[in-house]
């Protein structure tokens, strides 16, 4: 029986050699939806349990003072501190939200009903009004284009220009935050931006999915029966919590003939959608479909 118990001790001892000390309390993982609900400074001491549960020694003051009245909180300079996929996903989860919070927090509040007659005193119009997520958080976004032009020219050459805006929505119905505006997304028309006398226009602007697309056409011709047409429809995705250039689609054709090329272009620089500029997109080259 001695040699019984001394070989379970013997096998024990085996066992645990090589083995990472960890002062592991167990706890369960809260819920994105219950996540949601929580403060900036709630996300915070909810992040840091994870190191706590495992002995981590803090250095922030109010860190130390909040663990150090959990009965459960066992401080060990010797720990070495190993995550697991799982609890590195729901630390990013949670960094996801806290950031969030932030940027919120630094957002104008706009009321969508009273920003409307804000541009309608303006004599501006809202073109398109675009409904659907932006980012992560599965509360209705909502995209403006609105023509800002007060150019009233008859005949068709009336200037055009457009603003976009992106208001991310909140719990709070009808209330949104402003998350950035921008003259330089959607390309105008009959202005001074443009260094030559093409005629361009945008179209088929979507958000759907976490992506927002829309086209621009730039037909570069004098008496619209010969020429080049330049197509391109740009694609940004949600990507590193924000809006980025994901994808363009290049597509180039004569107006007397059906000779066309198409190119998707992905390997491009990832440029976010608050910094987008249209008009360094305007070249058409001849030469591109050169017979």
């Amino acid at each position: 029986m001695k040699y019984l118990i001394l070989s379970i001790q013997l096998l024990f001892l085996l066992s645990c050699k090589g083995q990472t000390k960890q002062n592991i309390g167990s706890f369960n993982f809260l819920t994105q939806e219950e996540l949601k609900t929580k403060s900036k400074e709630e996300l915070k001491l909810i992040r840091n349990e994870v190191f706590a549960r495992k002995g981590h020694i803090f250095k922030n003051e109010d860190l130390i003072e909040y663990f150090n009245k959990k009965a459960w909180y066992k401080p060990d300079s010797s720990v070495k501190i190993i995550l697991s996929d799982s609890e590195n996903d729901y630390i990013k989860q949670i960094k996801y939200l806290e950031n969030k919070i932030k940027i919120a927090s630094s957002l104008k509040t706009i009321d969508l009903t009273k920003e409307k007659i804000n541009y309608e005193i303006k004599d501006f119009y809202i073109e398109e009004e675009l409904k659907g997520f932006y980012n992560n958080d599965n509360i209705e976004d909502v995209i403006w284009i609105v023509d800002i032009s007060t150019d009233n020219t008859l005949g068709g050459h009336a200037k055009e220009e457009y603003r976009l805006l992106v208001f991310l929505g909140t719990p709070i119905a009808n209330e949104f935050k402003l998350l950035f505006e921008s003259d330089k997304v959607i390309p105008c028309n009959n202005c001074e931006t443009w260094e030559n006398e093409a005629e361009y226009s945008f179209f088929d602007t979507k958000l759907e999915n976490k992506t927002f697309s829309f086209s621009t056409n730039q037909i570069q011709n004098d008496n619209h029966e010969s020429g080049h047409i330049q197509r391109n429809t740009f694609l940004f995705s949600f990507i590193n919590n924000d809006m980025t250039l994901n994808k363009i689609i290049k597509k180039e054709s004569k107006l007397d003939s059906d000779k066309s090329n198409t190119n998707v272009v992905s390997n491009i620089e990832k440029i976010k959608l608050k910094d987008f500029n249209v008009y360094d997109w305007i070249n058409v080259d001849p030469a591109y479909l050169s017979d």
